[in-house]
């Protein structure tokens, strides 16, 4: 009975990261990027085929590509966006920092915030955010 109970526990583990990997990875892996927004100091891309309404906000990928690599050593993260534009505000859902280019190259440890932010022109999602709402 032990031995039955931890193999159904290691399968919930191995179907959770397997899930994890397909809902944050496979939307923009072929992605094609388009440039939103030039920066001082990142460039702000989307890829529009990822956006998907639901009734409860709207799903986006953006991209931001460093013009110098960060202290932290990465030179581009990717962003799965949870948004709400009656309210103008987001949740990072997913954050991807890549140590290439473009989000290219080895991938550091996803996060996520389950903070609402408030899309304001200095606020990190604003371009993400005013693009898809204006589609």
């Amino acid at each position: 009975m032990k031995l039955r109970i931890e193999r159904f526990a290691l399968m919930r583990k191995v179907l959770k990261l397997t899930l994890y990997f397909f809902l944050t990875t496979p939307p923009i892996a072929n992605a094609d990027w388009i440039k939103i927004h030039v920066g001082e100091i990142f460039n702000t891309y989307t890829d529009t085929a990822s956006i998907n309404a639901q009734p409860e906000g709207i799903y986006a990928w953006g991209l931001y590509d460093f013009l110098d690599r960060q202290p932290e050593g990465y030179s581009s993260a990717k962003v799965l966006f949870h948004i709400d534009c009656n309210q103008s505000k987001y949740k990072m859902l997913s954050v991807n920092t890549y140590k290439g280019k473009m989000g290219q190259g080895e991938s550091g440890t996803p996060k996520r915030t389950d903070n609402w932010d408030t899309a304001t022109p200095k606020s990190l999602g604003f371009h993400i955010v005013e693009h898809v709402c204006n589609l």
